[in-house]
C-alpha cells in the first residue's frame, strides 16, 4: 500500500504522501509533553537576543522603574510600553536576528548608554538605550513600520514631569495669549497679563495641568499608535504627530476659555466642572486625530495586495 500511495502521489507532482489529519489539539499536546530542552530549542533566536538586550539595559529600567513610583512624574509611560509589548509580543514568532551592521548599531547604543549614565542625566541615557531597543526591533521586524515603534518607546520615558518643566510655562503663556483676544471677541474686556487673564479686577490663572502637557503626551501616543495599525511611512507618521500636537494646543486653548466664565463669574458650578470641561476638550482634540490618522489605513487597505513569491512557484515534480 505504502508504494501505491508513493506512485500516485509522484503521478500528481508529489513525492511523500500527505500526511494523515490528527485530531484537534494533537499538536498542542504533543508541543507541550515535549522536552524543556526541545520546546527552548523552538523559541527564535532574535527573542533571545532581546532578552539579552533587556538584561544588559537593566540599570536604566531601574532608574524608570523608580521615577514612575517615587511620585515625581506621571506613570503613563507604562502604558506606551505595555502597547510596544503588545505590539511585539503578537507576533514573537516572526522576529528575525538583525542584519550585522544593525546588530553592531544596537550593541554600541546600548554601551553608550551605559557611559552616558557617568555624564548625562538618567532620563537621556534612558533614551539612548530606548535607542537601542528600537534599533532592535524596528530590525527584527522590517516588514512593519519602525517611525511609530520608535515614537512610542520614547513616549514610554518618563517625561512628563521634564515636559512640565521645561515646556509647561511658555505654553501657557502662548495659551492665554491666544484665549484673550477669543474672550473680547465674544464682549468680555480680557487682557493675557503673563500666564493669567486678567478682568474687572481679577486674575484667571492658567495653571500648570492646563498648560496641556498631558493631553499633547496622549495625542502623541494616539498618532503613533494609529500610525503603526495603519502602517505609515515615517513622513506620514510625523505628519500624524504634527496634526495630533496641533489639535491638541487649539483644544487646550478653547479648554482655557470655556474655564474662565465659571472662574471669572462666579458662577454656581459643582467641583466637577473644571474635570468636564478637560474631557470635553480632550474629546474634541482626539476625534480629528483618529480622523486623519484613519486616511492612511484606508489608503493602505486599497492598495494592491502584495503576493508572497511562494504562490508564483510552480512545483515540480
Amino acid at each position: 500500500m505504502a508504494d501505491i500511495a508513493l506512485v500516485l502521489n509522484a503521478r500528481i507532482g508529489k513525492t511523500l504522501p500527505r500526511p494523515l489529519a490528527q485530531p484537534p489539539g494533537a499538536a498542542v499536546r504533543t508541543d507541550a509533553r515535549a522536552p524543556l530542552p526541545e520546546r527552548l530549542s523552538r523559541v527564535p533566536v532574535a527573542l533571545v537576543l532581546l532578552a539579552a538586550l533587556a538584561l544588559a539595559l537593566w540599570p536604566h529600567w531601574s532608574w524608570m522603574a523608580q521615577r514612575l513610583t517615587d511620585g515625581s512624574d506621571e506613570p503613563w509611560g507604562l502604558l506606551a510600553l505595555i502597547t510596544v509589548l503588545g505590539l511585539i509580543g503578537r507576533e514573537w514568532r516572526l522576529l528575525t536576528v538583525p542584519p550585522p551592521a544593525a546588530l553592531i548599531a544596537t550593541a554600541a547604543l546600548a554601551l553608550a548608554a551605559a557611559v552616558a549614565r557617568l555624564w548625562l542625566p538618567p532620563l537621556a541615557a534612558a533614551a539612548v538605550a530606548m535607542g537601542a531597543v528600537a534599533t532592535f526591533l524596528v530590525n527584527a521586524r522590517r516588514d512593519r513600520p519602525a517611525t511609530p515603534i520608535g515614537a512610542l518607546l520614547l513616549l514610554a520615558l518618563p517625561v512628563i514631569a521634564s515636559l512640565q518643566f521645561y515646556f509647561g510655562y511658555p505654553l501657557r503663556l502662548v495659551t492665554a495669549a491666544l484665549a484673550a483676544p477669543v474672550l473680547r471677541a465674544v464682549g468680555f474686556a480680557v487682557e493675557a497679563t503673563g500666564a493669567a487673564l486678567a478682568y474687572d479686577g481679577r486674575l484667571v490663572l492658567v495653571d500648570p495641568p492646563c498648560a496641556g502637557i498631558g493631553m499633547l503626551w496622549v495625542g502623541a501616543y494616539t498618532a503613533a499608535l494609529l500610525s503603526y495599525l495603519g502602517t505609515a511611512s515615517a513622513r506620514r507618521t510625523f505628519v500624524n504627530g504634527a496634526v495630533a500636537a496641533a489639535c491638541v494646543f487649539f483644544a487646550n486653548v478653547a479648554r482655557n476659555v470655556a474655564l474662565f466664565f465659571p472662574e471669572a463669574l462666579d458662577l454656581g458650578r459643582p467641583g466637577w466642572t473644571h474635570a468636564l470641561i478637560g474631557l470635553v476638550a480632550f474629546g474634541v482634540a482626539l476625534l480629528p486625530i483618529v480622523l486623519f490618522a484613519q486616511t492612511t489605513a484606508r489608503h493602505n487597505r486599497n492598495a494592491w495586495p502584495y503576493w508572497p513569491q511562494r504562490y508564483h512557484r510552480r512545483v515540480v515534480a
